[in-house]
Protein backbone atom coordinates (compact mmCIF):
# COMPACT_ATOMS: atom_id res chain seq x y z
CA UNK A 1 0.00 0.00 0.00
CA UNK A 2 1.47 3.25 -0.44
CA UNK A 3 1.97 6.16 2.03
CA UNK A 4 -1.42 8.17 0.48
CA UNK A 5 -3.54 5.13 0.84
CA UNK A 6 -2.21 4.14 4.33
CA UNK A 7 -2.70 7.68 5.69
CA UNK A 8 -6.23 7.96 4.12
CA UNK A 9 -7.23 4.78 5.31
CA UNK A 10 -5.73 6.21 9.06
CA UNK A 11 -8.11 9.16 8.30
CA UNK A 12 -11.06 7.04 7.73
CA UNK A 13 -10.95 5.25 11.28
CA UNK A 14 -9.77 7.70 13.15
CA UNK A 15 -13.85 9.95 11.37
CA UNK A 16 -15.13 6.78 11.95
CA UNK A 17 -14.42 6.24 15.55
CA UNK A 18 -15.43 10.18 16.10
CA UNK A 19 -18.42 9.98 14.44
CA UNK A 20 -20.08 6.82 16.19
CA UNK A 21 -19.19 8.55 19.09
CA UNK A 22 -15.96 5.96 20.64
CA UNK A 23 -12.27 6.85 21.79
CA UNK A 24 -9.81 5.45 20.03
CA UNK A 25 -7.14 3.54 22.22
CA UNK A 26 -4.07 1.24 22.71
CA UNK A 27 -4.86 -2.45 23.13
CA UNK A 28 -3.49 -1.70 27.07
CA UNK A 29 -6.18 0.61 27.59
CA UNK A 30 -8.62 -1.46 26.27
CA UNK A 31 -7.38 -4.35 27.98
CA UNK A 32 -9.50 -4.17 31.53
CA UNK A 33 -12.60 -3.08 29.72
CA UNK A 34 -12.38 -5.94 27.26
CA UNK A 35 -11.43 -8.21 30.17
CA UNK A 36 -14.37 -6.90 32.30
CA UNK A 37 -16.86 -7.36 29.36
CA UNK A 38 -15.43 -10.83 27.99
CA UNK A 39 -15.80 -12.11 31.68
CA UNK A 40 -19.48 -13.19 32.83
CA UNK A 41 -20.39 -12.69 36.11
CA UNK A 42 -23.10 -15.42 36.32
CA UNK A 43 -24.28 -15.35 39.83
CA UNK A 44 -25.95 -12.49 40.73
CA UNK A 45 -25.64 -11.81 44.58
CA UNK A 46 -29.06 -13.57 45.23
CA UNK A 47 -27.21 -16.55 44.11
CA UNK A 48 -23.90 -16.28 45.28
CA UNK A 49 -25.56 -15.69 48.98
CA UNK A 50 -27.61 -19.48 48.54
CA UNK A 51 -24.22 -20.58 47.91
CA UNK A 52 -23.11 -19.28 51.05
CA UNK A 53 -25.99 -20.41 52.49
CA UNK A 54 -25.36 -23.37 51.86
CA UNK A 55 -22.43 -23.60 53.84
CA UNK A 56 -23.94 -21.38 56.91
CA UNK A 57 -27.19 -22.08 56.53
CA UNK A 58 -28.36 -20.00 60.07
CA UNK A 59 -25.78 -17.20 59.45
CA UNK A 60 -27.48 -13.71 58.51
CA UNK A 61 -25.41 -11.95 55.82
CA UNK A 62 -24.00 -8.55 56.83
CA UNK A 63 -21.97 -7.51 54.01
CA UNK A 64 -21.62 -8.77 50.10
CA UNK A 65 -18.71 -7.15 47.51
CA UNK A 66 -17.90 -8.10 44.54
CA UNK A 67 -14.43 -7.55 43.42
CA UNK A 68 -11.46 -8.25 40.72
CA UNK A 69 -9.38 -11.04 41.88
CA UNK A 70 -6.21 -12.31 39.76
CA UNK A 71 -8.39 -10.76 36.88
CA UNK A 72 -11.09 -12.70 37.80
CA UNK A 73 -14.49 -10.97 40.22
CA UNK A 74 -14.87 -13.16 43.61
CA UNK A 75 -17.96 -12.53 45.44
CA UNK A 76 -16.87 -12.04 49.55
CA UNK A 77 -20.13 -12.89 51.64
CA UNK A 78 -19.80 -12.01 55.45
CA UNK A 79 -22.49 -13.40 57.91
CA UNK A 80 -22.75 -14.16 61.23
CA UNK A 81 -25.02 -15.84 63.78
CA UNK A 82 -25.55 -15.54 67.54
CA UNK A 83 -21.76 -17.06 68.43
CA UNK A 84 -19.62 -17.13 65.54
CA UNK A 85 -19.05 -15.01 62.03
CA UNK A 86 -18.19 -16.61 58.55
CA UNK A 87 -17.04 -15.36 55.69
CA UNK A 88 -17.09 -16.79 51.75
CA UNK A 89 -15.32 -16.53 48.51
CA UNK A 90 -17.36 -17.62 45.47
CA UNK A 91 -15.76 -17.37 41.78
CA UNK A 92 -18.27 -15.24 40.18
CA UNK A 93 -18.21 -16.78 37.09
CA UNK A 94 -18.52 -20.80 37.87
CA UNK A 95 -20.51 -20.20 40.95
CA UNK A 96 -18.28 -22.26 42.82
CA UNK A 97 -17.28 -21.40 46.87
CA UNK A 98 -13.74 -21.67 46.98
CA UNK A 99 -13.02 -20.28 50.59
CA UNK A 100 -14.55 -19.93 53.72
CA UNK A 101 -14.00 -19.83 57.01
CA UNK A 102 -15.50 -19.08 60.43
CA UNK A 103 -14.58 -17.44 63.75
CA UNK A 104 -16.28 -17.07 67.08
CA UNK A 105 -17.81 -13.80 66.88
CA UNK A 106 -16.51 -11.17 69.57
CA UNK A 107 -18.54 -9.63 72.23
CA UNK A 108 -17.46 -6.21 71.18
CA UNK A 109 -19.48 -7.27 67.61
CA UNK A 110 -22.31 -5.66 66.65
CA UNK A 111 -23.05 -6.66 63.41
CA UNK A 112 -26.54 -5.69 61.45
CA UNK A 113 -28.30 -8.28 59.02
CA UNK A 114 -29.27 -7.06 55.57
CA UNK A 115 -32.89 -7.84 54.66
CA UNK A 116 -31.79 -9.08 50.89
CA UNK A 117 -35.60 -9.03 49.88
CA UNK A 118 -35.80 -5.36 50.35
CA UNK A 119 -32.47 -4.05 48.44
CA UNK A 120 -32.07 -3.19 44.43
CA UNK A 121 -30.02 -5.47 42.70
CA UNK A 122 -26.07 -4.60 42.11
CA UNK A 123 -27.15 -4.12 38.29
CA UNK A 124 -29.56 -1.09 39.20
CA UNK A 125 -27.27 -0.09 41.89
CA UNK A 126 -24.18 -0.31 39.11
CA UNK A 127 -26.35 1.92 36.69
CA UNK A 128 -27.80 4.89 39.21
CA UNK A 129 -23.73 4.89 40.15
CA UNK A 130 -22.72 5.41 36.75
CA UNK A 131 -25.15 7.96 35.91
CA UNK A 132 -24.19 9.89 39.39
CA UNK A 133 -20.87 9.45 38.18
CA UNK A 134 -21.23 10.71 34.95
CA UNK A 135 -18.67 8.60 32.61
CA UNK A 136 -16.91 5.40 33.29
CA UNK A 137 -18.13 1.89 34.27
CA UNK A 138 -18.83 0.29 37.77
CA UNK A 139 -15.84 -2.57 38.83
CA UNK A 140 -16.46 -3.21 42.08
CA UNK A 141 -19.76 -3.08 44.28
CA UNK A 142 -20.15 -3.57 47.97
CA UNK A 143 -23.68 -3.74 49.57
CA UNK A 144 -23.39 -3.39 53.58
CA UNK A 145 -25.00 -1.22 56.14
CA UNK A 146 -23.26 2.01 57.59
CA UNK A 147 -24.74 4.23 60.02
CA UNK A 148 -28.02 2.15 60.37
CA UNK A 149 -28.27 2.47 55.69
CA UNK A 150 -28.19 -0.41 53.70
CA UNK A 151 -26.16 0.74 50.63
CA UNK A 152 -24.35 0.09 47.29
CA UNK A 153 -20.59 1.06 47.56
CA UNK A 154 -20.13 1.68 43.59
CA UNK A 155 -16.26 1.72 42.17
CA UNK A 156 -17.06 3.46 38.60
CA UNK A 157 -13.69 3.33 36.37
CA UNK A 158 -12.76 5.59 34.00
CA UNK A 159 -9.43 5.74 32.17
CA UNK A 160 -7.34 6.50 35.44
CA UNK A 161 -9.65 8.29 37.28
CA UNK A 162 -11.88 6.22 39.91
CA UNK A 163 -15.18 7.33 41.27
CA UNK A 164 -16.75 6.15 44.39
CA UNK A 165 -20.68 6.61 44.59
CA UNK A 166 -22.72 5.78 47.32
CA UNK A 167 -26.38 4.78 47.08
CA UNK A 168 -29.03 4.02 49.45
CA UNK A 169 -29.87 0.37 48.82
CA UNK A 170 -33.67 0.41 49.79
CA UNK A 171 -34.64 4.30 48.41
CA UNK A 172 -32.07 4.38 45.26
CA UNK A 173 -30.86 7.59 46.15
CA UNK A 174 -27.53 8.75 45.46
CA UNK A 175 -25.58 9.62 48.73
CA UNK A 176 -22.12 10.70 47.94
CA UNK A 177 -19.87 10.48 44.61
CA UNK A 178 -16.52 11.16 45.33
CA UNK A 179 -13.53 11.30 42.51
CA UNK A 180 -9.89 10.36 42.95
CA UNK A 181 -7.54 11.68 40.11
Amino acid sequence: MTTHKLMRLAVAVLLAVTVSGGTLATTSELSPTVQAAAQTIKPNEKQAVAKFKQKYTKAKISEISLEKHLNRYQYEISGFDSQKEYSAKIDAQTGKLSAAKSEKLDADDHETAIKLNQVISRQKANQLAEKAAKSGQGREWTLETDDGQTIWQVDVVDGHQKTEVKINAINQKVISVETDD
